[in-house]
């Protein structure tokens, strides 16, 4: 299958084996020690088409912007990491079936080049090896450069900014079940605009994992997307 990465790019040399958030030896979760990785503020509720580990709030915060403001890593690693646990916990407790593969949010080549790195795909690659999926790098596209989401004060804004901003740039023939990987779901405008584009391209099933979400509006947004996807297979 053409653009498919099963592997993570960052040699492990370059991961530190210190606490990212207090400088102490790190425990069994990668860069981070047993007391600020217990200190995360999980999101406990989980459904088949969605999963977000942790509410926005620090420290998830600090390694989130880390990562995506100033080219962290070993934070986009540890973040993917925790990801992939939670992932496999949520899909075991409820009985969902795996994905065919995973796609992580493209970003538009404009930031791609300006950032120098799309922090979707970097924490797509720890949950790809982790959990065994391929994970697709170039089979979606951002067609427009849309401004950032965090800019826009409103729910109406963020949706119309993002709305047919992808398209399906490679077959995804044989998939049935793909999971798209975000960092943070807001209104979950950015995902389900995703998600949307990749029902329309015949993927019968898109679920949604991201590291953080930040209240209620996120989880009724992202939940009100996929009942109008699936509703024509009885899907809740």
């Amino acid at each position: 299958m053409t653009g498919v990465d099963v592997g993570f790019r960052l040699p492990v040399g370059m991961l530190p084996d210190i606490c990212l958030l207090c400088d102490l030896p790190a425990d069994s979760v990668p860069n981070l020690c047993a007391g600020c990785a217990g200190s995360l503020p999980r999101l406990e509720r989980a459904k088949s088409t969605r999963v977000v580990a942790f509410r926005y709030e620090l420290p998830v915060s600090t390694l989130i912007h880390w990562m995506k403001f100033e080219a962290n890593l070993p934070a986009a690693f540890t973040l993917g990491v925790l990801l992939a646990e939670r992932v496999a916990e949520a899909l075991t407790a409820v009985g969902t079936p795996w994905p065919d593969a995973i796609v992580p949010v493209p970003l538009h080549r404009a930031r791609l080049r300006a950032r120098g790195f799309n922090q979707s795909l970097e924490l797509a690659r720890p949950v790809s090896r982790r959990l065994g999926l391929p994970l697709l790098t170039d089979s979606c596209l951002r067609t427009r450069a849309t401004e950032p989401q965090s800019s826009l004060a409103s729910d109406t804004q963020r949706r119309r900014n993002v709305a047919d901003a992808f398209r399906v740039r490679r077959p995804l023939t044989g998939l049935n079940r793909l999971a798209i990987v975000d960092d943070v779901l807001t209104t979950g405008a950015t995902a389900g605009s995703l998600a949307r584009t990749l029902r329309a391209a015949g993927i019968p099933q898109v679920m949604i994992w991201a590291c953080a979400g930040a209240g209620q509006a996120s989880r009724l947004a992202t939940d009100s997307a996929f009942v109008s996807m699936n509703s024509r297979r009885g899907s809740t």
